[in-house]
């Protein structure tokens, strides 16, 4: 494996242990006892619903919308190249897996039903581990060259 993907390898299985350590937490009581919530589903925590979906639909699109725009030209001095472009549409796909997870933690809090932070710390845990690096760019030898004087 070559040294970006292993970087990445390393942010998923930080983001994994973020995502099982609140689970295990928040199932143990270690943040909190909270008062049993309601069956009814409140507008703040539809709102959360809500955020939670749109963090896994655009970063999981951001990342092709990066690559539509590598096809445009470059602006004068843009230190943009496709190796960036790929790492930085990686990096906000595993962000926006564990931010699912945040929602569904933060939903928690504002008193959610159980089997809906769970279902949505779920869905986090499945985009962290259905995840994997596509190839790097080419340019990739050449940037870590550049980068080593």
């Amino acid at each position: 494996m070559d040294k970006p993907a292993l970087q990445l390898r390393l942010v998923q299985g930080g983001c994994l242990l973020f995502i099982v350590l609140c689970v295990l937490f928040l199932h143990f009581g270690l943040l909190g006892s909270l008062e049993p919530a309601g069956r009814e589903i409140k507008l703040v925590q539809f709102l959360m619903i809500v955020g939670a979906s749109w963090s896994a639909i655009v970063g999981f699109t951001f990342q092709s919308k990066l690559s539509r725009t590598a096809k445009r030209p470059q602006r004068a001095g843009s230190k943009s190249t496709p190796f960036t472009r790929w790492k930085a549409g990686h990096v906000m796909r595993l962000a926006s897996a564990t931010s699912v997870g945040t929602w569904g933690l933060a939903l928690y809090y504002f008193h959610g039903p159980l089997w809906v932070v769970d279902t949505v710390l779920a869905v986090a845990l499945v985009l962290l581990i259905a995840w994997k690096p596509d190839p790097a760019p080419d340019d990739t030898v050449a940037n870590e060259q550049s980068s080593h004087p």
